[in-house]
C-alpha cells in the first residue's frame, strides 16, 4: 500500500472514531441524571433578587410583562434551557451523602426556586402572545423540577419541591381557559401531570430519611458541635447536660428520639384532621418529658414543627386535586357543549376533608371549595376558574 493510499485510510480510520466518540451514550444529551442540568442552570442563571421577585409576580399574574421582564428572561435564556431540558432526564441523583448526617451538603434549592419563578414568567409570556402550548410545556417542566426536588430524600427538599408545583398549578389554571375548547390538549395536559405527580414520593417517607440522617449524629463525640449548631435555640442548662453526656446518656437519648420518630410516622398515616392533632401534640412531648427526663433533651432540639409540614404538603395536594378536577369539567364541557350541574362522581379530593370540593357555577367562571379547613391557619380554600 502506497503512503497515500495509507494517509486516506488513516484520515477514515479517525473520522470513523470521532463519529463513534461524539455519537455515543457518554455525550448524549440531555444527560441521563437530571441533577447535571440543574446544576448547570443555578451556575449560569442571573441572581438579580429585584428581578427574581418581580418575575414571581409577573407569573402569578399580579403584574404586567414590561420590557425589563423581557430582557431578563431572555439573559437566562441558558438556564432556562438547561431547566426545562432537565425534564426529559429519567433519573435524578443529587450526589447526597445521607452519612454525614448534620453536615450533609444540599443543592442550591433557593437558585432552583428562583429559575423556576423565571420559567413560569416565560410561560406567562408564551401564553399572552397567544402559544399556549409552549406555556403548557414550560409549566409541566416546574412542575417536573418539583418532584425531582421533593425526591430528593428529606424535609426541605420536599417543601422546595412542592412549593415550585404550587407555583405551576396556580400556572396552570391561569392558561386553562385560554385551551378550554381543545379536547385534544385538555387530555394530553391531564395525562403528563397525572403522570409527573404519580412519581412523587409521600411527605412521610422525607421525614424518615430526614429524621434518621439527622439522628445519626446523636453520638459523644459530636456533642459539642451540636451545641454549637443550636446557637440561641438551647438553653445553657440544656448545652451543659448535652457537653457533659456520656456514652449511655446518648445511647438513651437516641432510643427516646427513635421512639419520638415512631409516633411521627405513625401519625402521618392518620387522616388529616387526627393526623394533625397528633403531629401537633407528638412535637410538644419532648419539651415536656425533658424537664425530667434528660434523655428527651436531644429530641427537643432536633423536633421541627410537623403539623405545618403536613399542612404544607396536604395544601400543595389539595391544589394540585383542584386542578385536576377542572381540566376534568373543561373536558366535560368540550364534550356536552355546558359545565355540568352537578360534580360527577370519581373527582379527586380535597385532602383536607378526603371529601369532594364544593362546586359552584357561576358567571364566567367554576369555583371549587374545599369542605375541610387548613388547620395551621384556620383557613378554608377556594379555586377559581375562568370559563370563556
Amino acid at each position: 500500500m502506497n503512503t497515500i493510499a495509507r494517509n486516506r485510510l488513516a484520515r477514515i480510520a479517525f473520522a470513523a472514531a470521532t463519529i463513534l466518540v461524539f455519537t455515543s451514550p457518554l455525550f448524549a444529551y440531555p444527560p441521563d441524571n437530571a441533577a447535571v442540568l440543574y446544576y448547570r442552570a443555578s451556575l449560569t442563571y442571573d441572581a438579580n433578587d429585584s428581578m427574581i421577585e418581580k418575575a414571581l409576580q409577573c407569573a402569578r399574574g399580579r403584574i404586567p410583562i414590561d420590557d425589563e421582564i423581557r430582557a431578563y428572561v431572555h439573559n437566562n435564556k441558558h438556564a432556562i434551557k438547561h431547566f426545562v431540558d432537565a425534564d426529559q432526564s429519567p433519573h435524578c441523583d443529587w450526589g447526597l451523602d445521607y452519612s454525614e448526617g448534620l453536615d450533609l451538603m444540599m443543592p442550591q434549592y433557593a437558585s432552583l426556586r428562583n429559575i423556576g419563578r423565571i420559567v413560569l414568567a416565560k410561560a406567562r409570556m408564551a401564553s399572552e402572545s397567544g402559544d399556549h402550548a409552549q406555556a403548557l410545556d414550560l409549566c409541566l417542566s416546574v412542575h417536573k423540577a418539583g418532584l425531582h426536588i421533593a425526591n430528593d430524600g428529606i424535609i426541605i427538599s420536599h417543601l422546595v419541591g412542592i412549593s415550585l408545583n404550587a407555583l405551576a398549578n396556580q400556572s396552570l389554571s391561569d392558561i386553562l381557559p385560554h385551551i378550554a375548547q381543545d379536547q385534544q390538549a385538555l387530555i394530553h395536559l391531564r395525562g403528563r401531570i397525572l403522570e409527573i405527580s404519580g412519581d412523587l414520593r409521600p411527605i412521610k417517607a422525607a421525614v424518615n430519611v430526614d429524621l434518621r440522617t439527622s439522628g445519626q449524629d446523636l453520638r459523644r463525640e459530636r456533642a459539642d458541635y451540636i451545641v454549637e449548631l443550636c446557637g440561641e435555640d438551647i438553653s445553657k442548662e440544656s448545652a451543659k447536660i448535652i457537653k457533659q453526656g456520656d456514652d449511655a446518656f446518648f445511647d438513651a437519648s437516641r432510643e427516646y428520639f427513635m421512639e419520638y420518630l415512631d409516633a411521627v410516622l405513625t401519625a402521618f398515616d392518620l387522616p388529616y384532621p387526627e393526623s394533625y392533632e397528633k403531629l401537633v401534640r407528638v412535637a410538644k412531648q419532648p419539651s415536656l418529658d425533658s424537664k425530667k427526663n434528660p434523655h428527651a433533651i436531644l429530641s427537643d432540639v432536633f423536633a421541627p414543627a410537623m403539623g405545618k409540614v403536613l399542612c404544607l404538603d396536604v395544601r400543595n395536594g389539595t391544589h394540585f386535586n383542584a386542578v385536576v378536577t377542572a381540566l376534568n369539567l373543561y373536558i366535560i364541557k368540550t364534550r356536552i357543549g355546558k359545565l355540568p350541574d352537578e360534580l360527577p362522581d370519581d373527582m379527586p379530593k380535597d385532602l383536607f376533608s378526603d371529601k369532594d370540593f364544593k362546586y359552584e357555577k357561576k358567571k364566567g367562571a367554576f369555583i371549587l371549595t374545599c369542605q375541610g379547613k387548613d388547620l395551621s391557619r384556620d383557613e378554608t380554600y377556594e379555586y377559581e376558574f375562568k370559563v370563556k
